[in-house]
């Protein structure tokens, strides 16, 4: 849990990736394009999509709109 943090915007996310590492819940809007913007722009990758969902917020990180699911993300090392 101490290496999982929470992202409510795309800069608040691409900081968490770039500086802190480890995985990063944020909402998503299902559309491969986000999912493919995300990894090259940041080479992080959606990972789990949890049965139980938290609602960090009502949009996706990447495009601001509806968000469908909260994903967790992290980069392969």
């Amino acid at each position: 849990e101490e290496k999982t943090s929470t992202a409510a915007d795309y800069e608040e996310f691409k900081r968490i990736i770039e500086e802190k590492g480890g995985f990063v819940k944020a909402m998503w809007c299902g559309d491969e394009a986000c999912e493919l913007k995300i990894k090259e722009e940041t080479t992080a990758t959606s990972r789990c999509i949890p049965f139980e969902q938290e609602q960090i917020s009502d949009t996706c990180i990447c495009c601001g709109k509806p968000a469908a699911k909260m994903v967790y993300w992290g980069k392969a090392y």
